[in-house]
């Protein structure tokens, strides 16, 4: 029995879920399961969304299947807790904060409870058909989405996601993605696609306003109307725009690897967080800025 914990918002479910559908079907005759417990009271997002965005899913594990690999902990406030002041369970796999790529960790066949967020398409790159068909998103249902998505596949679109919010108060992320990164990322762009359309995703439209726009020579939107549970719409656009500028994040970053114009050119950010000795989630194929 393998166990994956879910914790955090839409993009960091799906990398975990990915890692999950690698690990079962490297070991078909073991049951691979959630641990869903870290969504409960985890307030910065909106919950476990993969089953309600992408109608899939995954078994979730029980207390008592979990008690005999790690410590079955009610809700994420405990988890917090309890990961700081509790001895490590020797069948547990805790993801180092460096994120280095673990290149055999899925060949591990004993029963073992994987806390981590496995942020490499490496752990999953030998199924990525079988990603892309789990992550297939539903048809939209608000107007400006339809519209706007019919737009960006008719012509030579590209996404720009910024995201500040939190961003501006983390130490993890703060100053990774500023003016410097986009201002660079759009002449690359522009010399590279000439693009016709520019889709705006972020949540901070009055600075996308002041600083962003003023740099693009083409017609833009600014896609504000996404909102809470809705907000993976934005996800979907921007894996319908034929490129992507994305950021340090792991929603765009979707966005981008589920892109599927084989043309396609990709910018992101040359550093990911300021971890030290950091290992970044960003393809081989992407160009750094």
């Amino acid at each position: 029995m393998k166990i994956v914990k879910i914790l955090g918002g839409l993009g960091n479910q799906m990398f975990q879920f990915a890692f999950a559908l690698a690990l079962k079907k490297k070991h078909p005759e073991e049951r691979v399961l959630l641990d869903l417990r870290c969504a409960r009271n985890y307030h910065k997002h909106h919950g476990y969304e993969i089953s309600s965005v992408f109608h899939t899913n995954l078994p979730t594990a029980s207390w008592s299947e979990i008690l005999p690999l790690a410590y079955p902990y009610p809700n994420y406030n405990c988890w917090r807790i309890g990961v700081r002041l509790l001895p490590k369970r020797k069948d547990t796999i805790i993801e180092d904060l460096s994120m280095t790529l673990l290149s055999d960790i899925t060949e591990i066949e004993q029963s073992k409870y994987y806390d981590g967020y496995w942020q490499h398409e490496e752990y999953f790159n030998g199924i990525k058909d079988e990603i892309i068909k789990a992550f297939t998103f539903p048809a939209y249902h608000n107007k400006r989405n339809l519209e706007l998505s019919k737009t960006i596949q008719t012509c030579n679109s590209v996404s720009i996601h910024i995201r500040r919010g939190d961003y501006l108060k983390s130490n993890m992320y703060r100053d990774i993605c500023n003016i410097d990164y986009y201002k660079q990322a759009i002449l690359t762009i522009e010399e590279m696609v000439h693009p016709d359309l520019y889709c705006i995703f972020s949540d901070d439209m009055e600075w996308c306003k002041q600083e962003i726009v003023p740099l693009l020579n083409k017609h833009s939107v600014l896609v504000d109307w996404n909102k809470n549970g809705d907000s993976y719409n934005d996800m979907h656009l921007m894996s319908e725009c034929k490129h992507n500028i994305i950021a340090n994040s792991s929603f765009s970053w979707w966005g981008a690897w589920l892109n599927k114009n084989r043309d396609k050119v990709i910018i992101a950010p040359k550093k990911w967080n300021n971890i030290k000795n950091y290992q970044s989630p960003v393809c081989k194929d992407w160009i750094t800025r």
